[in-house]
């Protein structure tokens, strides 16, 4: 749910002015890519099984440089938390609470996010199994709705606007899958620590698989024009089904389902941050930072003061963002090999754990 909760609902306004209408394919090479991503993460994960990714980072170039390079990775985890908020926030906003001040939507946001910061990562895992499940149930049930009155005639270029843009959309959708190297965080709290990779992977293919159904339908129903004047594609083709009818606005379920995704991904990054800033800060306990890290969080979401700035912001994201999460575990790994470092389970155990 890290690389899709969020991204899905707006990835075909990003990716098919790019690629065309080859912007499902776009979703397929990032995910590729995102592969990449996620297997070099668990390789540093199953080095180092007992370590979050500052101490990670510490063991292997030692304490300066590796609270340096913690501090990165909280700043990006930042940069997620509020970008997806603020897309998150919008998406409710804009479909059906437009009478409501968004920083009062956002404010009941973090609410949710402090609460289940506060219960830790393994109540969030455990909520998130079960959401996780409806939102693969929802999905499916739309795509069947939308078969009957997609036009697959739509996809056609196969290529779009040609193989150069197709890669270069490809690199955008990577930095979806690229947000995986946040579980590098918590990955210490997996059982099988030996199947990091593995757990990686799945997410990555699972996730991607999902933005690229949800790009390609978005296509095959308002087109490419179509999608350049919609702020949501996913939501607008949600509109566009329904259940005879029995049911209208059948969309409201399906954002429903998408919300409470979207804020266990948030929570998740949320939980990242906090705890790499802990470790930063050589902090025993999390737990005094989840309040002034929301607030933060809340403020950041609000920067973007339209529609318009959000995206140009977005925008900015996909297009380099892929690049730190490319490098970081490249830049750990590599370190790791070359001087020889390697780590074993932390003998202390977190709050999560007991």
């Amino acid at each position: 749910m890290i690389v899709f909760a969020t991204g899905f609902l707006a990835a075909a306004r990003i990716l098919v002015p790019v690629a065309g209408t080859a912007a499902w394919m776009a979703a397929l090479i990032g995910g590729a890519i995102g592969l990449g991503i996620g297997g070099l993460a668990g390789m540093l994960a199953g080095r180092f099984p007992g370590h979050s990714l500052v101490r990670m980072a510490e063991r292997i170039f030692g304490a300066p440089l590796g609270k340096l390079i913690g501090l990165t990775f909280a700043a990006y985890c930042t940069v997620v938390l509020g970008l997806g908020s603020r897309q998150s926030v919008l998406a409710m906003w804009i479909a059906f609470l437009q009478t409501t001040p968004p920083v009062l939507i956002s404010a009941v946001f973090y609410a949710l996010v402090i609460y289940a910061a506060y219960l830790g990562i393994g109540a969030i895992a455990r909520v998130s199994l079960i959401f996780f499940s409806l939102v693969v149930v929802s999905l499916v049930v739309l795509t069947a709705l939308a078969v009957p009155v997609a036009a697959p005639g739509r996809l056609l270029p196969i290529v779009g606007n040609g193989l150069g843009p197709l890669i270069r959309a490809g690199f955008l959708a990577a930095s979806y899958a690229g947000e995986s190297i946040v579980v590098l965080a918590f990955l210490r709290h997996l059982k099988d620590k030996r199947g990091a990779s593995r757990a990686m992977a799945t997410g990555v293919a699972v996730g991607m698989v999902v933005m690229a159904v949800a790009t390609g339908f978005g296509v095959m129903m308002l087109g490419v024009r179509g999608i350049s004047r919609v702020t949501f594609p996913v939501l607008e083709t949600a509109r566009m089904v329904g259940f005879g009818q029995f049911l209208e606005r059948a969309e409201i379920l399906f954002l429903a389902l998408w919300f409470s995704a979207a804020l266990l991904k948030l929570a998740t990054v949320f939980y990242a941050s906090i705890t790499s800033i802990a470790d930063v800060l050589g902090l025993r306990d999390y737990r005094p930072l989840v309040i002034p890290y929301a607030l933060l969080g809340t403020a950041l979401s609000l920067i973007p003061e339209s529609v318009l700035e959000t995206f140009d912001y977005l925008d900015v994201f996909v297009k380099y963002s892929v690049w730190y999460a490319i490098a970081l575990p490249v830049v750990l790994l590599l370190g790791a090999v070359v001087l020889g470092r390697r780590g074993g389970d932390d003998h202390v155990q977190s709050k999560d754990e007991h």
